[in-house]
């Protein structure tokens, strides 16, 4: 897998990005949390012979930039298009995975013509609730604790390792998919100077960005959607809440596999997004 490293200016500062792969097709794959862009290098070099393929650090986390202000879907959105500027790319598939979902919804919602279809891989849409459709504000209790920034960051600093680790053994259906290495990594990217309080910026960007994606879910997506939940954590989530802001989407569950669904599970993600381009294509 060869894999060359970017930075994309956005207002304020400049993304990090990875690029691989060639052709016309361009998939932009944004991470969750507490990961990075690394977290799709096992679906990159099973997509990468066909597709181009671009894996960015969201803003306050790897090694983009942290700001303060702007970790609102809306604004990171902006983030993406700046992002397909920059590699003159006219249309991409946009693939979300945990925090990086409601961004990648929110730019195929804000910006129609650039995004040819939507992957969401076990990923929340704040705000958007309904019948069958919980509020996971309810159901996942570090969703509320990270929303203090202070407080989270000033405690998991006191054992960020053990912290971050608790999440990729206890949300993993196979507790070692990420393996000592990367988990290695991720505790370095969230170590270094304003990493852990911009990655919970996310958190305490949630009541912002729900009442966008709220205003956004009235005007229903018409492009493919795909929306799958790991058997472990979401289940059948995903699959309920894309329907409630798009008319066009194939969902379910992943099976025998947990939150980290990119690193347990990447062919079935590839092949989740190679069944949305074919279905972009038709």
């Amino acid at each position: 897998m060869t894999q060359t490293n970017h930075r994309i200016p956005v207002p304020g500062g400049a993304l990090h990005a990875l690029h691989s792969g060639e052709g016309d097709t361009a998939i932009v794959m944004l991470h969750g949390w507490p990961q990075t862009c690394r977290e799709w290098n096992a679906v990159t070099a099973l997509m990468e012979n066909q597709h181009q393929i671009i894996a960015p650090d969201l803003r306050g986390c790897g090694d983009s930039f942290k700001p303060m202000l702007g970790y609102d879907a809306v604004t990171q959105a902006d983030d993406v298009l700046a992002l397909l500027d920059h590699f003159q790319l006219k249309q991409a598939h946009l693939v979300g995975h945990d925090v990086g979902g409601p961004v990648a919804y929110a730019f195929a919602a804000s910006h129609r013509s650039r995004c040819a279809s939507l992957s969401l891989i076990e990923a929340p849409l704040w705000g958007v609730v309904g019948d069958g459709v919980p509020d996971l504000l309810s159901m996942f209790w570090h969703l509320q604790f990270h929303q203090d920034v202070d407080l989270a960051e000033k405690l998991i600093r006191g054992d960020i390792g053990a912290y971050l680790e608790h999440f990729y053994r206890d949300f993993g259906f196979n507790p070692d998919a990420i393996s000592p290495a990367e988990v290695a990594e991720y505790v370095r990217a969230y170590s270094g100077i304003g990493a852990l309080r911009g990655s919970l910026m996310h958190y305490h960007a949630i009541p912002e960005t729900a009442e966008q994606l709220k205003k956004l879910s009235a005007d229903k997506l018409t492009i493919p959607v795909a929306a799958f939940g790991s058997e472990m954590v979401m289940s059948g989530y995903c699959q309920a809440v894309a329907a409630l802001v798009a008319e066009n989407v194939t969902g379910g569950v992943v099976p025998a596999c947990g939150h980290w669904v990119p690193e347990e599970k990447p062919q079935a993600v590839a092949d989740i997004i190679a069944a949305s381009i074919a279905a972009a294509s038709a």
